[in-house]
């Protein structure tokens, strides 16, 4: 190794744009992932290397690996991400299709089952189904459970009770009155 220059000194503003410009890039970013390579084969630890870039020890460990890692031919090869639906039995598409199919039958009037859709999926995909994998397909289409009301909004409760007492008379027939509990211990 060669011998040591002058130290130099930097103002602070450098010093502080400097910090700026690699706050602002990501931790995916090509040229911090290569400072990172870099620092580590110059020998400095993790510790320094994330103080110095103002990352955690992990994600220097994860930016190193992932250079490593990196295809730099023409035409990379693109990973898929975390995120999708790596296991469904039907596309969104083709269980959207269903359900609006099941939608314009429920607006015609008629009763849309969870049994209905689990067994319109099934045709469709030609295996059986779990219950539970419709509940979470109604589920990621935004259905919910509609429950008729358990009285109808038109009802007149009066007029339902004068019907009873014509068309049930014995119902309405002379009962004994039931004692109150005082009455009971007094009588």
């Amino acid at each position: 190794m060669g011998k040591r220059g002058k130290k130099v000194i930097f103002e602070e503003n450098v010093i502080w744009e400097a910090r700026k410009i690699i706050d602002e890039l990501s931790y995916r970013d090509d040229i911090l992932m290569a400072f990172s390579i870099l620092l580590t084969v110059e020998g400095m630890s993790y510790q320094m290397i994330s103080e110095l870039l103002g990352v955690s020890i992990s994600t220097v460990k994860r930016m190193n690996r992932d250079f490593r890692e990196k295809d730099f031919t023409e035409n990379p090869t693109v990973k898929p991400g975390w995120g999708g639906d790596r296991r469904s039995i039907l596309s969104f598409d083709e269980e959207s299709e269903i359900l609006d199919s099941l939608f314009e039958e429920s607006l015609q009037g008629h009763l849309v089952t969870v049994a209905n859709i689990k067994t319109k999926l099934e045709e469709k995909s030609n295996s059986a189904m779990c219950i539970q994998t419709v509940y979470n397909i109604l589920h990621r289409h935004k259905w919910r459970k509609v429950v008729p009301d358990k009285v109808h909004p038109k009802n007149n409760p009066e007029q339902l009770d004068e019907f009873q007492k014509k068309r049930f008379p014995m119902r309405y027939s002379w009962q004994p009155e039931k004692l109150s509990p005082k009455e009971k211990i007094s009588g």
